[in-house]
């Protein structure tokens, strides 16, 4: 009877204790990690309003669960989050506090806090300090992701100091370690673009769409970054006369942006490429694209050019009909003056052709002179370069932003 007293005295201090410990541990533990998930969930998501919410939770871990193994992570999110938001120094406090502080780190953990450290320093103005550090955490690992990180981000850090030579470098060295590192290649892009290397540029960006467009956050931004820097590449090379390199850009641009406004002024300024080439045939060729294709932005522009370039291939007939057409289409156009000179000039130019091959038939000599018409290719360039241009002057979808002028934050704004 005593033995079955003990017994039941026994499980009742047993019962208590496996209280206590849930009480004390167990359950703080439970709790403390719904908690991490909920706010991890809410950080990734990345906007502002989430990682606002986000500290909410980690916050209260560490104030209501201190001793949880779950505890540290809190603090870790916490930091990054300051991060996140640009809340640079409280950040780095954190950071700090966490190294100095917390036991049992993980090393990837502490790898990871030790790097975000160096990069808060060089956003303070700390470089070499930053650098220094960034190249001591390398000797600290040997995973290649890890390593990969590191060196792309000393990539930044030169470019953002306009040490392209170095940058490069750290970005070539990043790829070594892993060849499918998004930030190590835009960023190599960055700096082939900033040199001048914009088609070494280019052929990057087309690696990057190709194999990451599909899965790849930077999709986005690389895509219209890189549509608006390959348009105004051809529209530059256009007016600084290297004809043959717009027309490279503006062909790659339509095979790349088919569907797009830029598309259809693309096919306008590889007419005007053409023209100021000589080859009219071509040009007239892609002013006719212009005209056919769903938009109309350019379409007065590339009606009248038409005419241009028939009438200085020496084709008056074409010429006058291409200016009769502007007329009928455009009454009040842009260039109705223009197109009613120019259709008078190309009918002179016409008959008067017409009459020498007819006495040229008969056998006769022609003793009369006609008068050229002032319209000759060496008075056309003249008198008419403005005209020549005009879409150039009046498209004001043309915007041109200076590299200098990208967002050296945004690694995707190319």
């Amino acid at each position: 009877m005593k033995q079955w007293a003990f017994a039941g005295i026994l499980l009742i201090f047993l019962g208590i204790g496996t209280f206590a410990y849930y009480d004390s541990f167990a359950k703080p533990d439970k709790e403390a990690k719904a908690l991490l998930t909920e706010g991890a969930l809410r950080y990734e998501r990345g906007t502002k309003e989430a990682v606002n919410e986000s500290l909410n939770y980690f916050t209260k871990i560490v104030s209501h669960y201190p001793k949880s193994k779950y505890a540290p992570e809190a603090f870790y999110y916490i930091a990054k989050s300051y991060e996140q938001l640009n809340l640079n120094r409280l950040a780095y406090l954190k950071y700090a506090s966490i190294l100095k502080d917390s036991k049992n780190l993980k090393p990837e953990t502490e790898k990871d806090i030790r790097a975000r450290l160096a990069r808060l320093k060089i956003m303070k103005r700390y470089d070499e300090e930053g650098i220094h550090q960034l190249l001591g955490i390398l000797n600290m690992s040997d995973e290649k992701d890890f390593r990969s990180r590191i060196y792309t981000e000393l990539g930044h850090i030169y470019l953002k100091k306009g040490d392209y030579a170095s940058s490069r470098r750290m970005f070539d060295l990043a790829l070594n370690e892993n060849g499918s590192n998004e930030e190590a290649i835009l960023g190599k892009a960055r700096v082939y673009k900033r040199t001048g290397n914009d088609g070494q540029a280019y052929e990057l960006y087309d690696h990057f769409l190709k194999y990451y467009s599909n899965f790849s956050s930077y999709t986005g931004d690389v895509t219209g970054s890189y549509q608006r820097q390959l348009y105004e590449s051809g529209l530059n090379s256009y007016r600084r006369g290297k004809y043959s390199s717009a027309i490279t850009y503006f062909r790659k641009y339509l095979a790349q942006f088919p569907s797009t406004q830029r598309a259809e002024n693309s096919l306008y300024w590889l007419g005007e490429s053409y023209f100021s080439m000589k080859d009219y045939n071509t040009a007239i060729a892609y002013f006719k694209k212009v005209q056919a294709n769903s938009f109309y932005h350019k379409d007065q522009d590339a009606q009248i050019k038409t005419g241009y370039a028939y009438f200085l291939a020496k084709n008056y007939e074409l010429a006058s009909r291409e200016f009769q057409a502007y007329i009928d289409s455009y009454p009040n156009g842009q260039y109705i003056n223009k197109a009613r000179q120019w259709k008078e000039m190309s009918t002179r130019e016409m008959m008067y052709r017409y009459k020498n091959y007819e006495k040229e038939d008969n056998g006769t000599e022609e003793t009369e002179e006609i008068d050229e018409p002032e319209s000759s290719e060496g008075s056309f360039r003249k008198s008419d370069s403005k005209t020549v241009q005009t879409g150039y002057e009046t498209d004001s979808s043309e915007e041109t932003d200076s590299d200098a002028a990208e967002d050296e934050g945004n690694i995707a704004e190319i």
